[in-house]
């Protein structure tokens, strides 16, 4: 499906899973070198950048962090020409949607505002890297929820979603790092395709994506803090659980040999046969456990 957008002299495709005649006429209608042109029609496995005079084409994949697909990546191919700006995409993207409104803004305002290909490219690029805020919002916040459910004692729940939280971490991480080279090669790879120096503005998302790295770093710590909190409340918690279940089988063991030697075959037992054997021996087991427990509140092991 093709989406066309325009302003002034700029055409701006958007295209969501082309076929290979949807691809064939966009390569036609915009002049994009034919060696370009072979992996469009899919998603391609890696992050690169070419280039050569009067074209340019970037792929980048953008993490996912509320599906469960998280491996799966929202995959965005950017070619710039002279004239057009064309994206591909394989699913619906919310940055994507968001942006077509304002350029639909932008196209309203006719000659009042101008704008060129490769400013126009720039701002998307800007825009997509704004969406991750949103993304590091979300992670922020099932942290912030993992945070206060650890401390209400639901630390065997929250193995789970901290697992679940570290997929994401690392998968946004995974996907993010590809970027690096990219992003630093554009400036020299934009002057190339369209002569003039773009660095400034290029300089200006590669401080987005700096500041995206460290806050994903800053997460991944909070995420190993609230890990490690989570498993140390947890041990105690089970260390506590066996402490417990160790006393009950330390009180219990003497008692259960208490009676034993009650229940043996001899005829000169002690108590036994006295009016009153059965309530003496209880007494006797009652006392012992009693001094058991006493000994082992001293001890606060309790």
């Amino acid at each position: 499906m093709i989406e066309r957008y325009f302003h002034n002299k700029i055409t701006w495709l958007d295209v969501v899973s082309p076929t290979p005649e949807e691809i064939h006429t966009i390569v036609d209608e915009c002049n994009i070198p034919r060696e370009f042109a072979n992996d469009l029609t899919s998603p391609t496995p890696r992050t690169e950048v070419f280039e050569k005079a009067g074209f340019l084409k970037i792929t980048l994949d953008f993490p996912i962090v509320k599906r469960t697909d998280i491996h799966h990546p929202h995959e965005v191919k950017f070619l710039v020409t002279k004239t057009h700006l064309i994206t591909i995409r394989f699913e619906d993207i919310t940055a994507m949607h968001r942006f077509s409104k304002e350029f639909e803004v932008l196209s309203m305002l006719k000659g009042k505002s101008k704008t060129n290909v490769e400013s126009l490219f720039i701002s998307l690029l800007t825009f997509f890297y704004e969406s991750l805020y949103e993304k590091l919002d979300y992670l922020d916040s099932k942290l912030k929820d993992i945070e206060e459910e650890i401390f209400n004692d639901k630390e065997e729940a929250m193995v789970y979603e901290l697992s679940a939280v570290s997929r994401r971490l690392i998968s946004f991480k995974q996907n993010i790092d590809a970027h690096d080279n990219a992003l630093r090669k554009l400036p020299a790879s934009m002057k190339v395709a369209f002569t003039k120096d773009h660095t400034t503005a290029i300089e200006a998302i590669i401080h987005q994506y700096e500041i995206i790295v460290r806050r994903l770093q800053a997460l991944t710590s909070t995420f190993v803090d609230l890990r490690e909190t989570n498993n140390s409340l947890l041990e105690t918690k089970q260390n506590r659980t066996m402490l417990i279940f160790t006393v009950i089988a330390f009180i219990t063991f003497p008692l259960m040999l208490f009676t034993s030697m009650f229940g043996m075959n001899t005829s000169g037992t002690p108590i036994v046969g006295h009016p009153f054997d059965f309530w003496i021996i209880v007494l006797i087991m009652t006392l012992i456990s009693i001094s058991f427990y006493l000994y082992f509140r001293f001890k606060k092991w309790l």
